[in-house]
């Protein structure tokens, strides 16, 4: 991070003020092609509204793939966390996505906020799965919320390419929208 000192001598009193103006809430997101795609969206959008984002995004990627660098990330202890995995779960019919699952919450769980972003029905048996342990955490858990992304694009088909699951440039855009408005709605400003 980037420390922005601003330094003023006042005249005549000899005292200097300093102010950190990096202090902004760091936001972590997590996820596979969709965050990847939307990475810029995101990044420009959280930023606008005061928050230090942080992405990190792999096409192709699983729930288990992602657990070390989540828990590496996890060692910086972000103010929130938004987390888009579990659609190569699905679409490839990992029956063992929960344990990573478990294991990505654990390491996410001490931040004030998580929103987790479900996924497509359409991507196969195991979504359905996936999204009911995401409600389950939100039912459980004051500090995790859920952005029903899945169902949200459904409704909206200019928002995805012909494969029912990638966001297309309108997408992107409306995806970070929702993410950023979830963060400030469920979470507050985090000021």
């Amino acid at each position: 991070m980037v420390l922005i000192v601003v330094v003023a001598a006042l005249v005549g009193s000899g005292i200097w003020l300093w102010q950190d103006l990096s202090a902004r809430p760091s936001v972590y997101v997590v996820g596979d092609s969709i965050s990847w795609l939307t990475a810029e969206s995101t990044s420009r959008i959280l930023s606008l509204a005061g928050y230090g984002p942080t992405i990190s995004a792999t096409p192709g990627v699983t729930i288990g793939q992602m657990q070390n660098e989540v828990a590496t990330l996890a060692q910086n202890q972000p103010h929130a966390w938004i987390i888009e995995l579990g659609t190569n779960d699905a679409v490839f019919s990992d029956s063992a996505w929960s344990v990573p699952f478990l294991a990505e919450w654990d390491s996410v769980s001490p931040a004030d906020c998580v929103i987790y972003v479900t996924i497509s029905p359409r991507a196969g048996p195991l979504a359905a799965n996936i999204n009911t342990a995401i409600k389950d955490l939100a039912a459980t858990h004051r500090n995790v919320h859920v952005l029903d992304w899945g169902n949200v694009e459904y409704s909206n088909p200019s928002w995805l390419h012909p494969d029912g699951i990638h966001p297309t440039p309108q997408g992107q855009a409306a995806l970070a929208s929702l993410e950023t408005y979830e963060l400030q709605q469920a979470c507050g400003a985090m000021r």
